[in-house]
């Protein structure tokens, strides 16, 4: 079911939204000055390395251009190739089920997951949106790639955020919730996980129209994001990493109201709907966050890229909104958000957890690009641009430890196992893990294999079989 304006609007019990924090932040409603920021010469590669997680690169037109001159720079701004992309290396969506058997594919029964969405098929997670790609038809029909691009559209609100100057416009999303009744209401995931945010979510109040009023936090969208691969021999970590949003230190997408922890996504701030009104696309992505596609705030709705992954082998699409490092939000195209770095990390399941890990290689497959099914990493990411195909822990339907806060465990293959040809596409935690327990998987530089710290908030949005 799908949650209309309205109904959050009506909302007058359980609240959304956390712990306050401000900070001065020279914010701006343009789109116009671009911040250069080189990464220091003294960044430790390894927190570099452990902090990029699920990429969202740029357009494929500067791209493109910087390889016919021979360069390695990736820039501009909006939410880059789409999720259905060509190639096995790109594009994860399903095939038919009646492939290698002499039967019409109509003559197949509906998946599974449509009576029990934890059998296997396809599930649609968030309820509140509408996918371009027909998610729960997906083993029936065939989808050529390139279109649709793999979007989501969602609720919009308009809350506010107190400043010094007054209260300002507060545009955000709803993709979690801590939970469960609230968050089968507003047709989002649950997570149990997310009442252990701590000091890292925001306070917030109902207003009485019943849209949020945040105590602090404000983002700017103006900076114009760039990624630099570190050399076409070791790409990863990035020479240039320049971050294009970034949130001051009160700034949470994770935000607590009346006892319930939420995860909301500024997408927009301190713009009014006259700004920001790009229904037919081609936002200003000066005023509104990388991952949008367009936005109508007249209806309300916005429409985000989706982003490749896999959880216990099955793939995902998943939207990347926030993380608590600058480099690997200039990686993935989403905001910075140092306040996330009062998650704690590496502690996994454990009771007071608050995270899940996401699996991310460094130096996973590249030759070939897209065309090679194996392809996988931040390595294969800057130099073709495209989704590095990460690895989820739990996600909903699968396990119940699920939290759209996830901690990055970066691995890297080591020579010897690239030299047998062990390396290839992981897709599944214990695979890696079992790897890493082998001795074919180290952290970075060979360091002990884990948890190296920053986390990366990113909602899944659908199963795809």
């Amino acid at each position: 079911m799908q949650v209309t304006r309205e109904e959050h609007q009506r909302r007058s019990g359980a609240n959304m939204f956390t712990n306050g924090g401000v900070v001065e932040h020279n914010h701006k409603n343009g789109g116009g000055k671009v911040r250069m920021r080189r990464l220091s010469k003294f960044t430790n590669p390894v927190l570099i390395a452990a902090t990029a997680a699920a990429i969202m690169f740029f357009s494929a037109a500067p791209f493109a251009a910087g390889q016919e001159q021979g360069g390695l720079l990736l820039q501009g701004n909006g939410p880059g190739p789409a999720a259905n992309e060509a190639g096995p290396g790109c594009n994860i969506i399903p095939p038919l089920a009646s492939i290698g058997t002499k039967v019409n594919i109509k003559q197949f029964p509906p998946a599974d997951s449509l009576t029990d969405p934890e059998l296997a098929g396809p599930v649609q997670l968030l309820k509140s949106g509408k996918f371009d790609i027909p998610i729960e038809k997906l083993i029936k029909v065939n989808v050529p790639p390139g279109t649709p691009r793999g979007t989501i559209t969602l609720p919009l609100f308009k809350g506010a955020v107190k400043t010094s100057s007054g209260l300002k416009p507060a545009w955000y999303i709803i993709l979690d919730a801590g939970d469960k009744e609230e968050a089968e209401r507003l047709g989002v995931n649950f997570s149990k996980k997310l009442h252990n945010a701590g000091d890292a979510a925001r306070p917030a109040t109902l207003r009485d129209d019943g849209t949020f009023l945040f105590e602090s936090g404000l983002v700017d969208f103006s900076p114009n994001r760039q990624v630099q691969a570190g050399s076409q021999e070791k790409p990863f970590p990035p020479s240039i990493a320049i971050a294009g949003s970034v949130g001051d230190a009160d700034y949470s997408p994770l935000v607590r109201a009346n006892g319930i922890v939420y995860d909301a996504p500024v997408i927009a701030a301190s713009v009014d709907d006259a700004q920001i009104n790009f229904p037919n696309g081609d936002p200003n992505y000066g005023l509104v966050h990388d991952q949008v596609v367009a936005i109508d705030p007249e209806n309300r709705t916005v429409t985000l890229s989706l982003i490749n992954g896999y959880s216990f082998g099955k793939p995902v699409f998943y939207i990347s909104t926030e993380s608590s490092d600058p480099t690997v939000s200039a990686i993935e195209g989403n905001t910075f958000a140092p306040r996330l770095s009062k998650i704690e990390t590496g502690v996994d399941d454990i009771k007071r957890s608050a995270v899940e890990r996401i699996f991310i290689a460094t130096n996973g497959a590249t030759e070939g690009g897209c065309q090679n099914p194996q392809r996988q990493g931040l390595g294969a990411a800057l130099l073709d641009g495209h989704r590095p195909n990460n690895t989820f822990g739990g996600i909903p339907t699968t396990a119940t430890d699920y939290s759209p806060v996830w901690d990055a465990n970066v691995y890297e293959w080591t020579a010897d196992a690239i030299s047998k040809g062990y390396r290839g596409l992981l897709t599944e935690e214990f695979r890696i893990l079992k790897m890493a327990r082998d001795g074919y998987i180290t952290g970075p530089n060979g360091a002990p294999y884990g948890s190296f710290g920053p986390v990366i908030v990113c909602g899944v949005a659908a199963r795809l079989n």
